[in-house]
């Protein structure tokens, strides 16, 4: 049996001590949860200078992959712990996003967007990421970690990560608002409540994986989740410096194929790209010498301010 604990708004802690709990505890589960406050959360090989103190968030990291995030109550957590002994032929990474996000992208479908997986670990609509993803594993348990984007603030997710630069905080916002979208935004006549998000998501994954709704056990495992959530929180965890960079360009994800970077090449210091490594082009490039982010660029400019990213 697939427990199906949906849970409701905690504390922001819990959203993460739940999931972490479960796979030390050696059980399977799909949980559906939402934080009652804002907060951060760093990825487990994430630098802890990627967080910016100044925010006043407060900062957790897990211990599966992916970057730094803004959380709040109008994100629906889904989390998958699952026995990969109980689940034959998922063998690599692809296939266990595949398995425990199909049921995210079918929720979607039935809302009326044109959702789809863009491997490894984004949901989209029309290209644009209305659910980010992390996995792992845990002890000897699959986790994999998600959210829906009711409504995302793009300032503070910004202000949350530390910049280099104004110019370089003010291009992370514009791509994220170019390349993120939220369910109001996709249907602002419709009236989207979390309660009811998570609701119509449980049945989903009710009806696509044979998960049982059941009460969580909140005093059979109340003490070992605090201290779950204390070991979170301890600094020599919390406060890694995460390996080091290979150049002095500082690159990040917005979604699945877009990042935004500075440019290791002293002519264009100044500059901060937007790059679709899938397609292996330039987007927009900000310059402090430019009110407005540069749309159409001359070949000569791609082609410098390539050279310049790598890779």
């Amino acid at each position: 049996m697939l427990p199906l604990y949906s849970v409701g708004e905690v504390d922001w802690l819990t959203t993460q001590t739940l999931y972490h709990g479960l796979a030390e505890f050696g059980e399977e589960a799909v949980i559906l949860c939402r934080p009652s406050t804002p907060y951060v959360c760093l990825g487990c090989h994430q630098s802890w200078s990627d967080y910016d103190e100044s925010s006043g968030l407060p900062v957790v990291r897990r211990k599966v992959g992916g970057s730094l995030v803004y959380l709040d109550q109008n994100q629906v957590f889904f989390q998958i712990i699952l026995n990969p002994r109980a689940t034959p032929g998922k063998r690599t990474p692809d296939q266990w996003y595949r398995h425990a996000l199909d049921p995210v992208v079918a929720y979607l479908r039935e809302q009326g967007f044109s959702a789809e997986l863009r491997l490894p670990a984004d949901i989209v609509v029309g290209g644009r990421k209305i659910s980010g993803n992390a996995g792992g594993q845990l002890g000897d348990r699959v986790v994999v970690v998600g959210n829906i984007l009711l409504d995302f603030p793009t300032e503070a997710m910004a202000r949350a990560r530390r910049a280099p630069s104004p110019l370089w905080r003010r291009a992370y916002e514009e791509s994220m608002r170019a390349h993120l979208t939220t369910l109001r935004e996709l249907a602002p006549d419709r009236r989207w409540s979390a309660d009811q998000v998570a609701k119509d998501l449980a049945q989903v994954f009710i009806d696509r994986l044979g998960a049982v709704p059941a009460p969580f056990p909140w005093e059979r495992w109340r003490g070992r989740l605090e201290r779950i959530g204390r070991e979170l929180l301890r600094d020599d965890w919390l406060r890694q410096p995460g390996p080091a960079r290979a150049s002095n360009s500082r690159e990040v994800k917005v979604r699945e194929g877009v990042y935004i970077g500075t440019v290791d090449n002293p002519r264009y210091r100044d500059a901060v790209v937007e790059i679709d490594r899938e397609h292996n082009r330039i987007l927009r490039v900000w310059r402090e010498s430019f009110l407005k982010p540069s749309g159409e660029m001359s070949r000569g400019w791609s082609k410098k301010i390539g050279n310049g990213c790598g890779k």
